[in-house]
C-alpha cells in the first residue's frame, strides 16, 4: 500500500524532497504542497486503482494530513474492495 500511495503522492506534490521512501510523517499540504483539490483527485484515484467508491463511503478527506493518513485511507479501501469482492485495478487500467 506504501508503494501506491507514493506513487500517487508523487504524482499530485507540486514540492517533492529527495529522500526515499517518503516520510510517513509529511504533510500533504504543507510539505508536499497537494492543494485541496488535488487532495480529492488523488484519494479518488487511489480509490479507483483499489476498485472502491470512496464516494460511497463517505471518507472524510478532510481528515488526510499526512502521508501515514492516506496509507490508512488506502488500506481501509483495500479491505473494503476485499469485502466487496472487487479487483483492484492496475495503475495501466485506470478509470480516471
Amino acid at each position: 500500500m506504501e508503494a501506491c500511495v507514493e506513487r500517487l503522492v508523487l504524482e499530485y506534490a507540486q514540492s517533492v524532497p529527495a529522500a526515499r521512501p517518503l516520510d510517513a510523517e509529511l504533510s500533504l499540504r504543507n510539505d508536499l504542497a497537494i492543494e485541496s483539490l488535488s487532495l480529492v483527485s488523488l484519494a479518488l484515484r487511489l480509490g479507483g486503482e483499489l476498485g472502491v467508491d470512496i464516494v460511497d463511503l463517505g471518507l472524510e478527506l478532510r481528515d488526510l494530513k499526512t502521508i501515514a493518513d492516506l496509507v490508512n485511507v488506502g488500506r481501509t479501501l483495500e479491505r473494503q474492495s476485499k469485502t466487496n469482492g472487487r479487483h483492484p485495478v492496475s495503475p495501466d487500467r485506470e478509470r480516471l
